[in-house]
């Protein structure tokens, strides 16, 4: 990695570009050949894509004007693209007519590690703009509007990706869910939850695409999550209620700051979804007890297990008749 890391870029096009007194970054006009010239960061691996050129082959105006922006950094003697590779690609092999010039903004990375670390930075940041964009654009299209504070921001992401796969990781090999069609797909579940006007403290990942999927498959029985939103969990004689149990792991999971943990998530998905059951089937005035041979629990003493998740996302995709479809 070295020897790539020494690599320059052309010499005979590249400027003089030097750092600024205050370390900020360097923007400035270059000409496009620079730029193009310029090498890929060695992070990047995608390469140009037909949706990126018929989209940047029919803009125009103000649109074509932010094809010329663009993020590099000045890495060992060389210009490395932070962003901009596959515009640079389209300019040039000529299947995009190029600008004159790209207004660049440089960085000036002072060790190999803040070299790898500003590509990660701006494509983690760009990334999830980019699909919090994507779920706000399918809001307006749904003619979709949310008032509570959980909701109304689109940060929903992980929450549609467990409650359509079960999980918040995925493999790189697999189609990202698309958002677009999420929101329209659990359009009535979203407006459903809204009434109950969740908070972001207590509906964190876990819980919201527990109530997507709790809401497709019992789509009158959003009094659960209305007592969350609420905290009106209740304590007896030592036992939780199923709304005091998603409240007292909620709380426990804040108190340790393991709320960014995917398993962590997901595991709060399967724990609420079991609470949901066991507030509706159950009944407050019978601890434990058979009732037409059900056995109907509603109070807890410990912790509350988690249901098979996989079983009731595969309910879910039936219902919505996506069972098939990849990108979901």
């Amino acid at each position: 990695m070295a020897n790539l890391l020494r690599k320059k870029s052309n010499i005979d096009l590249m400027p003089d570009i030097q750092p600024t007194s205050n370390g900020a970054p360097a923007t400035l006009e270059l000409q496009t050949s620079v730029w193009t010239s310029a090498w890929d960061h060695p992070s990047h691996t995608a390469g140009p894509t037909d949706q990126h050129w018929a989209f940047m082959k029919n803009a125009s105006g103000s649109l074509r004007e932010t094809f010329r922006q663009v993020v590099g950094c000045k890495w060992a003697g060389a210009l490395y693209k932070l962003d901009g590779h596959v515009r640079a690609g389209l300019w040039r092999n000529g299947s995009v007519t190029a600008p004159a010039t790209v207004r660049a903004t440089i960085y000036f990375p002072e060790s190999e590690r803040e070299f790898y670390d500003l590509y990660r930075a701006h494509h983690a940041t760009s990334s999830a703009l980019s699909r919090l964009d994507e779920i706000q654009a399918a809001f307006r299209e749904n003619e979709l509007s949310l008032n509570s504070r959980r909701l109304k921001h689109g940060l929903l992401v992980q929450a549609f990706t467990l409650a359509l796969r079960g999980r918040i990781r995925t493999a790189s090999s697999e189609t990202p869910v698309n958002l677009r069609k999420a929101v329209s797909l659990f359009r009535d579940e979203l407006l459903l939850l809204d009434e109950a006007m969740p908070s972001a403290e207590i509906f964190q990942t876990g819980v919201v695409a527990a109530a997507l999927i709790c809401l497709t498959i019992y789509p009158k029985d959003s009094g659960f999550f209305e007592k969350l939103t609420q905290e009106k969990g209740n304590k007896r004689d030592g036992l939780m209620d199923p709304v005091e149990c998603v409240l007292n792991l909620v709380e426990k999971i804040r108190y340790q700051g393991t709320a960014s943990i995917d398993a962590v998530q997901e595991d709060l998905c399967a724990r609420t979804v079991r609470a949901f059951l066991a507030h509706m089937r159950g009944d407050p005035e019978i601890f434990e007890g058979r009732v037409n041979n059900t056995m109907k629990r509603y109070w807890f003493k410990r912790m509350i297990q988690g249901v098979d998740l996989d079983t009731y996302v595969k309910r879910v995709r039936r219902k919505k008749k996506i069972a098939d479809e990849s990108d979901m």
